[in-house]
């Protein structure tokens, strides 16, 4: 079936989603509170949590699609696979 591997990933795509939405809230609340002697909003704040959740999802994203493609070299190469009964007819 072609849509099962679609359907694997809306889980992980809902969890991102929301961790972003998290982080711009986390950003933006940093952002308007008051920070030291001065009243006015500092906006290194936001980029530093902001640069924080980002940097956290690119890291998470990279290891699921390092493992999804480790897991489908190996499937790939399993004896008795399709892939590897190709290699052998040829």
């Amino acid at each position: 079936m072609t849509t099962e591997p679609n359907n694997k990933w809306v889980p992980v795509l809902v969890i991102a989603a929301a961790l972003a939405i998290w982080g711009v809230i986390l950003a933006v609340g940093a952002y308007l509170a008051p920070g030291g002697t001065s009243g006015g909003h500092d906006g290194r704040k936001l980029l530093v949590v902001a640069a924080t959740i980002g940097g956290f999802l690119l890291l998470w994203g990279s290891i699921l699609m390092i493992s999804a493609s480790k897991q489908r070299r190996l499937v790939q190469e399993k004896p008795g696979s399709d892939a590897d009964q190709d290699r052998r007819n040829r």
